[in-house]
């Protein structure tokens, strides 16, 4: 998969069958409307394409908006790789561009990325104040030459899947839903920061995560999670909260990686959230801390071992 970083700078060699949208999280409706695409573009011997909007619409048209993404633009072009795509484009979204005609849009898609065939939804729309719907493309892909294909909703459980459910989900740590719906285990990334070191002080060292700006971690409570450095995956149990038995005020995502003796620090690693624990809570003392830490350890090691091998 190549991926485009500017759609207004490239000519592609071959027409293409596209879609477009934010796609945040890739989840399982996703990945189904990208394996049309990627179906169709085989079949007709065309190029398969993805335009993927970032920033979010919401967050450029509404900045106080509290709106959090379930990936990052590169945890999404990593998710997108191994879909069979021939091109992931990033179209760079700004007040500038959300002020774009849908006809000129249109015609910016046929101009650089050759649109042979268009595949949305049947509430897509693009172009200023979302005029460029499906009505309107199949007009002007009469007069321009190309072909709109509308992919119903995809269920799971008669529930239809959405980032915004599965955002509700995962802000409240339900995990089982949300990983039915995305398809894998909900995850972040971030790079290790030094904190106060007080998982070490206590024997149980943690990685201190920074998570990007707007990304959605899971609600407070200590999760049996996997984590991923470099190339190999461990266990490990993380504390999302504000650590109350101390007092710290501000919310941290700390990971306690399982049999592993290294120096983290600035690496950036990825933890996949497999089962919530229990909710955060506040000790009356060190001690007591300490002995449900050694219980919550004992927990996730219970809880990774009925993992299938080829899960970890």
């Amino acid at each position: 998969m190549e991926i485009l970083r500017d759609p207004t700078t490239v000519h592609l060699p071959r027409p293409t069958v596209l879609t477009i949208g934010s796609f945040d999280g890739i989840h399982r409706g996703h990945q189904h409307l990208i394996g049309r695409v990627v179906a169709r573009a085989r079949e007709i011997g065309a190029a398969s394409a993805l335009v993927t909007l970032h920033p979010h619409p919401k967050l450029v048209l509404r900045p106080n908006s509290n709106l959090q993404y379930l990936s990052t633009i590169e945890e999404r072009l990593d998710l997108l790789a191994p879909l069979g795509l021939d091109y992931a484009v990033v179209f760079p979204f700004s007040l500038e561009t959300s002020q774009i005609r849908a006809r000129d849009f249109v015609q910016l898609l046929l101009d650089h990325l050759r649109m042979k065939e268009i595949f949305c939804g049947a509430d897509f729309a693009l172009g200023y104040k979302r005029e460029g719907n499906v009505a309107f493309l199949r007009a002007l892909g009469s007069e321009k030459g190309f072909q709109v294909t509308v992919v119903a909703p995809q269920q799971f459980d008669g529930e239809i899947m959405s980032s915004s459910r599965i955002r509700q989900l995962i802000a409240e740590g339900d995990l089982d839903d949300a990983t039915r719906f995305l398809g894998r285990y909900p995850s972040v990334r971030g790079r290790v920061v030094k904190g106060d070191q007080r998982g070490r002080q206590l024997g149980f060292p943690t990685a201190n995560l920074a998570i990007a700006e707007h990304r959605l971690i899971p609600a407070d409570g200590i999760y049996a999670v996997r984590v991923r450095i470099g190339d190999r995956w461990y266990g490990g149990a993380a504390n999302i909260g504000i650590r109350p038995t101390f007092d710290s005020g501000h919310r941290l995502v700390e990971v306690y990686v399982l049999d592993f003796d290294g120096d983290l620090y600035d690496q950036v690693i990825e933890a996949q959230f497999i089962q919530r624990l229990r909710e955060e809570r506040k000790f009356d003392n060190i001690d007591a801390l300490i002995e449900q830490m050694k219980r919550d350890v004992e927990e996730t090691r219970r809880v990774l071992a009925t993992i299938r091998p080829e899960e970890f």
